[in-house]
């Protein structure tokens, strides 16, 4: 096999490959949920505790403007205190709240993406 061959069989692979969300402190978006919904039962029965739309404008340091995020039993979710995060539920997501959230594990690259929440931060209004 030729290089050119095997660059173009590496390229064509990496295109069809989801996109895999960074560990660590990186922000997907920080917007505002346009919908937030519970489980369905046959999402309860997959560890999924709800599901949002969330729209924000991309900044230096999130990564996309718009994203309909899964909520697990192990997304971590805080609600921002003066300095300190307090422990929140999936109960306390609203529409009109900004929030900044971390995506664990695949992305799929579709507009708007669709990832799952490992890290949710809430902001008071």
């Amino acid at each position: 096999m030729t290089i050119t061959r095997l660059l173009a069989s590496l390229v064509a692979l990496i295109a069809f490959v989801p996109a895999y969300a960074k560990d660590g402190d990186k922000i997907a978006i920080r917007g505002m949920p346009i919908s937030v919904a519970p489980a369905t039962d046959d999402e309860k029965k997959a560890g999924i505790v709800g599901t949002m739309l969330v729209e924000g404008a991309k900044a230096k340091d999130t990564e996309y403007d718009k994203a309909f995020i899964k909520i697990t039993k192990a997304t971590k979710i805080f609600m921002m205190s003066g300095k300190d995060l307090k422990p929140a539920k999936f109960e306390d997501l609203k529409g009109g709240q900004k929030m900044e959230v971390q995506f664990v594990g695949p992305v799929a690259e579709s507009f708007p993406v669709q990832a799952t929440a490992g890290k949710i931060v809430i902001f008071p209004r």
